[in-house]
């Protein structure tokens, strides 16, 4: 029977190691700091007290260089590591930045959360920007490169984003990463959830087992997002559609067709008098452009519509029926005056009919919330129970 036991508990342990097997935690990361349609006919390079200018013509295929001094500057722009330069597809000049992967990540903690949150938010932030880093170290391959600057990626400016306070979180927390049945974790984060987080098949469409919606009552509601509101006319409605290529004419109506058990809405129908679009998942935050909704989290109203407190709970002005000497009628949004025997009147006046778009939170509301993950740090919560507590299931992992 010891035989058997010892025998399931070394099967335990190699099928772990085995399947941690495939994780492997980079030394350093190449980031695309230009590219693509901004590649540079030339460019300034400083270092080592020296300033070059490097043009398309000097590059056959790529130039590495270094700096005694751990500090190249790119167009006065200062990065750790190397500078690669690298012929472009269009001819031009590509610039890579090849960069230690705890100095990568320091310098983009602080431009994804603020450098003056707790430092187990920090923490947290660090080994969720190294994981999403390492697991999408092919997303930009075909230029030759892992990453790039911008929020499509994780956002990176070198050295101008280096702060003490990230530089610690990074290095006390270096190597580590989050995982998932022995794989790594796609740790996607966002700012504000206003409450509650959300399930990523509601947001992309997929059913991700670690991505679920979770409670968010540490956060604060006094920070930004936190409750929102946006009024939009239907003809601001119309024009914020066309910007985007369709043309519905007069917009008619705005209906939410479908939530989340956590209130966000993944299925809105917008009506106007040449056709109809329904959008779902994610584009029912994006449909009128990324600046506007801040979240899926929100309700619909129409402005001619007010809430009225009654003695059964809140009513619709536009549900409102009067009951007269005359007979009953329905309220019409005119101003309606009440007046009792104290002399008290309550004026109702009509509203504009525009569309009331009511939310909560800031951005897409799956994985970790920052100010969520700040609220727990203050709370007392280690960084490891902060990330364990947005992605569910998961385990910190680091190569022994």
């Amino acid at each position: 029977m010891k035989k058997v036991v010892f025998a399931l508990i070394a099967c335990v342990f190699l099928c772990r190691q085995a399947a941690y097997a495939q994780i492997e935690v980079p030394k350093s990361i190449r980031v695309g700091i230009i590219y693509g349609e901004a590649a540079k006919e030339a460019v300034t390079i400083t270092y080592d007290d020296r300033q070059e200018e490097y043009a398309k013509d000097d590059i056959e295929d790529e130039i590495v260089l270094t700096s005694s001094e751990n500090i190249i500057k790119v167009n006065d722009v200062a990065y750790r590591g190397k500078i690669i330069l690298k012929k472009a597809e269009t001819g031009n000049m590509s610039v890579i930045n090849e960069v230690s992967l705890e100095d990568y990540v320091a310098a983009v903690i602080s431009r994804e959360m603020s450098p003056s949150f707790e430092m187990e938010a920090l923490k947290a932030q660090a080994v969720a920007a190294r994981t999403y880093a390492i697991k999408n170290l092919k997303k930009h391959e075909k230029h030759g490169f892992s990453v790039c600057t911008g929020v499509d990626c994780q956002v990176y400016g070198g050295m101008s984003g280096e702060h003490e306070r990230t530089i610690k979180a990074a290095y006390e927390t270096a190597g580590k990463v989050l995982t998932y049945d022995g794989k790594l974790a796609q740790t996607v984060y966002f700012a504000t959830s206003g409450g509650h987080t959300e399930d990523a098949k509601y947001v992309w469409g997929s059913d991700i087992p670690y991505l679920k919606g979770v409670s968010d009552k540490y956060e604060s509601a006094e920070v930004y997002g936190a409750k929102w509101k946006r009024e939009m006319s239907a003809a601001q409605i119309a024009e914020a559609l066309n910007k985007r290529g369709l043309d519905l004419g007069n917009i008619i109506n705005v209906e939410v067709l479908s939530v989340s058990p956590a209130g966000s809405v993944y299925e809105i129908k917008i009506t106007g008098d040449k056709g109809e679009k329904i959008y779902k998942n994610e584009s029912c935050r994006t449909f009128l452009g990324y600046d506007i909704l801040l979240s899926q989290a929100y309700t619909v109203t129409k402005g001619d519509d007010l809430y009225i407190e009654t003695t059964s709970g809140k009513a619709l002005s536009s549900n409102l029926s009067i009951l007269s000497a005359d007979g009953t009628s329905h309220y019409k949004g005119e101003s309606l005056y009440l007046k009792g025997t104290d002399d008290r009147a309550l004026a109702l006046p009509k509203e504009s009919g525009n569309y009331i778009f009511s939310g909560r939170g800031y951005g897409h509301l799956v994985g970790m919330s920052q100010n969520g993950a700040n609220a727990m740090a203050k709370a007392g919560f280690t960084y490891d129970e902060i990330l364990k507590h947005y992605y569910t299931g998961t385990e910190i992992y680091k190569e022994s």
